[in-house]
């Protein structure tokens, strides 16, 4: 997109441009160039910075603000109110002075395009790492999961709890696809918890209860190779999370309320419920019933009372 107040510069850029093999919009002002970017993406934005309503650097924030993927190619005449530097650290990809030649304009593009095509392959090979890494830990965690009677299917089992729940919330919107990784990894850190602990046909000393304990800390450390991107620390929080207990009793950082991050109070929900309706070394599994009952009469305390009404409302009337 070129965008330029004065509308003889403006056809002489797109001249130019055109020269390159490349087609360009045009705006005569930065407000009508946000309008354009709300609509579309662009690659490149080529803008001068005296303009009316919304000058080069206003809109240049607001591109880096908005559309962080979008480089911009600010060009400036006469005006020194804007030192490269000022203009550089508001997010310009590069500068240019008027007059420039038709060269310096092409290897200022040229740049841009070689260094957005960097950027963009190292995403993509980021990516596909972290891809790679979530299905080998997803594989673990399915080996967990299934490698005795009593835990067999648990991770999957909560996982489909968790979204049969999350499609109950209409007032607020739940990556999905979030949830169902959460879900599936949400007791990776047992990974390296003795056999003779997680199958132990009595209750736990305080000892090892201190070591199960530990393992929405050990799941969040497992999970520090992907923490560096937004999803995957989110994905590390909600598992840290998901024994904190609404009253802010539970485990590790004792948090409560809403504080507690809205897919680990979910989780929370659909863990304990198929861990009651599951048989265990120690005890029978509970009814349906009597599983809901006893959800019920923790909300508010363990459990989140507003997802409590809805989990049950779910059980009741499954989508």
């Amino acid at each position: 997109m070129l965008v330029d107040d004065d509308a003889s510069a403006l056809r002489l850029l797109n001249r130019q441009i055109a020269a390159f093999g490349l087609e360009a919009d045009q705006a005569q002002d930065g407000m009508e160039a946000m309008e354009l970017l709300h609509n579309r993406p662009y690659g490149v934005v080529i803008t001068d910075l005296l303009m009316p309503k919304m000058n080069g650097i206003e809109l240049l924030q607001n591109i880096t603000k908005h559309q962080p993927f979008t480089d911009v190619l600010v060009i400036s005449g006469q005006d020194k109110s804007h030192c490269f530097s000022h203009i550089m650290e508001a997010g310009a990809s590069d500068f240019i002075e008027k007059p420039f030649t038709l060269d310096e304009l092409k290897t200022k593009l040229q740049r841009i395009f070689r260094e957005r095509r960097l950027v963009n392959d190292l995403q993509q090979a980021k990516e596909q790492e972290k891809r790679s890494f979530l299905g080998l830990v997803e594989s673990l965690a399915i080996s967990l999961s299934e490698k005795d009677l009593y835990t067999h299917g648990h991770s999957k089992r909560v996982t489909d709890l968790s979204l049969q729940l999350a499609h109950q919330l209409s007032d607020v919107d739940v990556d999905l696809e979030l949830l169902r990784l959460c879900g599936m990894l949400h007791d990776i850190g047992k990974i390296g918890v003795p056999d003779n602990i997680l199958a132990k046909p009595a209750a736990l000393s305080t000892a090892e209860f201190g070591i199960i304990k530990n393992h929405p800390d050990r799941g969040a450390h497992i999970l520090q190779p992907i923490a560096g991107d937004a999803k995957g620390l989110t994905i590390s929080k909600v598992i840290r999370h998901h024994h904190e207990r609404f009253d802010g009793n539970g485990y590790p950082s004792g948090i409560k309320g809403e504080n507690i991050p809205l897919m680990s109070r979910i989780i929370a929900i659909a863990d304990s419920y198929d861990a009651m309706t599951s048989d265990r070394p120690y005890r029978k599994s509970l009814t349906r019933g009597q599983a809901l009952a006893e959800i019920q009469k923790n909300a508010g305390t363990q459990f989140d009372p507003a997802l409590v009404t809805k989990f049950i409302s779910s059980m009741h009337n499954p989508a």
